[in-house]
């Protein structure tokens, strides 16, 4: 069996990653091909393109770098038309792969998109494109299915694949790794997987580390990064800043530093939901540029933007956005967490809500899928 898999972000080299490896336990004569991230690859797949090559596609990434990311789509589907695999599978990154996929689809190949466009809360407009496009879609969120049940798009929940993978471990285990005591009081900072959001939020985390340490002097602060770019970057920006901040730095395991934290302050994203179903309490923050800012205000139809304040229930973690995303917002709430033991355990008890709701055993579930598109 052939199968054609595209990821666009290190989240969904992460997905595609653990679903090549569910699908070669029931298959070991799978072949997957297309445009890899390095997780892929050591699950042994063949990159065609590799991650880096599409891997900014941000507004302002998108913009900056147009030409090419278009030339490796036009090119990698008029390979695909050539040399037709069993089935398409495009993980997240609408934006990229749907346009893959309408092209596919109206050829004759199955096409499959793991991880649905968020119609449902912006640019809804997409949802036709996505009945185009799509012969099956994969939802990972409980509450997306309404919308998508109305257009009579084929669609499966089967929950986030990173609630099936990651398990409350020992706190103490990965304090112990990273050289930190079992009653420190640990804050974990992720301002990122991408270099903008590096620039625009370091910063910020960093002024807040600061103005914690004024009511906590004995924290410890602890840094993740995804690439050695991203912690250039930071590291770049803390010594222009010139302040005496000793974090500790690390690269490529942004779970075992969540899993070592009490409190993670984060970007929007992957990070807040990791945080979430490890159980550590998350302060969410985020800032785009302009345009970008404006964009969302106009196509927005929700007033939340972490993923976790969509869950039943209402809003779940503080978050600050744009011009709220300031020091003062982010230490208040920080020490919020810290001091007020029922807020955090209210907190606490919705993340487990969540993850509860997210286990469905998700690549299980898609595996089923691509081998019934591929008629096996």
């Amino acid at each position: 069996m052939r199968i054609a898999m595209v990821v666009a972000e290190a989240s969904g080299d992460n997905i595609a990653a653990n679903l090549i490896c569910t699908m070669k336990a029931q298959n070991p004569d799978v072949e997957v091909s297309g445009i890899c991230g390095p997780s892929m690859i050591q699950q042994g797949a063949r990159a065609i393109y590799k991650l880096d090559d599409i891997a900014s596609l941000g507004v302002e990434g998108l913009f900056s770098r147009l030409h090419k990311i278009l030339k490796i789509r036009r090119d990698y589907v008029n390979s695909l038309l050539e040399n037709p695999p069993d089935v398409f599978v495009g993980i997240d990154a609408p934006d990229f792969n749907l346009k893959i996929e309408e092209r596919l689809r109206k050829a004759g190949i199955p096409t499959l998109q793991y991880v649905a466009p968020t119609v449902w809360a912006w640019r809804g407009y997409r949802i036709h494109k996505l009945k185009r496009a799509v012969s099956q879609l994969l939802t990972i969120y409980p509450f997306e299915g309404e919308l998508i049940e109305r257009t009579g798009i084929p669609y499966k929940y089967i929950g986030h694949p990173l609630a099936d993978q990651i398990a409350v471990r020992s706190t103490t285990n990965y304090r112990e790794k990273y050289g930190l005591n079992e009653d420190d009081w640990v804050v974990a900072l992720l301002p990122g997987s991408r270099t903008n959001e590096v620039k625009r939020l370091a910063a910020i985390f960093l002024q807040t580390a600061t103005e914690l340490l004024k009511t906590k002097p004995n924290l410890k602060f602890i840094a993740p990064f995804t690439s050695e770019s991203t912690h250039t970057t930071f590291e770049n920006i803390r010594c222009g800043m010139n302040i005496d901040l000793p974090v500790q730095v690390v690269v490529n395991d942004s779970l075992g530093v969540i899993e070592a934290s009490d409190i993670v302050i984060a970007a929007s994203g992957t990070a807040a939901l990791e945080s979430a179903l490890c159980g550590k309490p998350v302060v969410v923050s985020y800032r785009v540029s302009l345009m970008t800012y404006w964009m969302v205000r106009v196509l927005s139809k929700t007033r939340h933007y972490s993923m976790l304040n969509h869950f039943d229930g209402g809003p779940t973690i503080p978050e600050f956005m744009q011009n709220q995303c300031t020091v003062e917002n982010i230490s208040r709430e920080t020490l919020k967490l810290m001091s007020d033991t029922g807020y955090r355990n209210h907190i606490l008890e919705k993340f487990n809500s969540i993850a509860q709701q997210l286990k469905c055993n998700a690549n299980q579930l898609a595996a089923q899928e691509i081998f019934r598109l591929a008629g096996q």
